[in-house]
């Protein structure tokens, strides 16, 4: 397969995974305590869960809903995705969300840090390309099963910020997110490559 469970993960994993959250978190629970930034942390990773299976679920529905085919959407993901990594490689890692508030509320979870920040556009094309793909309900399960190890995966990092970041430094963080970009840059390339096969464009044996 041009894009495999590895792949999958990797795009996820980017899009919906703890890196830009983390950063944000760490900013903007600064001054709370600790059983607050544990209830932000715990609602932010619920929220994006339900939301990015939601898109599971329902990813292809949505497609059937608004008459769009899968291939129109692989190019579309592909495009959004590449967009995404080439500001992750090239953009500034450092700066904060708008509406940045000045105290903090559990509020918080939900916007700006289980969306966008989690649940990011991007990853939710992704999900949407990938389960609309899927040729059987268990492969369907199979990114449902990754979606849920990444919000754990999330909700430990979260739970853990402060050590992380103090561990790793802000610097390491950024060219973590940099080879992260890189490699997202070529995964969606080949996700446009994909729609562009199944139109017919490009011969699917020059994919292989």
């Amino acid at each position: 397969m041009p894009i495999g469970i590895v792949d999958i993960i990797v795009i996820l994993l980017v899009t919906v995974g703890p890196l830009k959250a983390l950063i944000v978190y760490a900013t903007l629970t600064g001054g709370a305590d600790a059983a607050l930034r544990r209830q932000i942390a715990f609602k932010t990773v619920f929220t994006a869960a339900i939301i990015a299976l939601l898109f599971v679920v329902a990813g292809e529905f949505f497609l059937q809903v608004l008459h769009t085919s899968l291939a129109a959407l692989k190019i579309a993901g592909g495009i959004i995705l590449l967009l995404f990594a080439l500001h992750m490689v090239m953009g500034d890692e450092s700066a904060d969300p708008e509406g940045k508030p000045k105290q903090v509320s559990l509020n918080i979870a939900v916007y700006p840090l289980a969306m966008p920040m989690m649940a990011t556009p991007q990853g939710l094309v992704a999900i949407t390309a990938l389960t609309a793909g899927a040729e059987n309900t268990g492969q369907v399960i199979a990114i449902a099963v990754i979606v849920a190890a990444i919000m754990v995966f999330n909700l430990i990092c979260l739970l853990l910020a402060d050590r992380i970041i103090k561990a790793l430094g802000p610097s390491t963080l950024l060219i973590v997110a940099k080879i992260a970009g890189l490699l997202l840059c070529a995964l969606a390339i080949q996700l446009m490559i994909l729609g562009f096969s199944d139109l017919g464009i490009i011969d699917k044996a020059l994919i292989h």
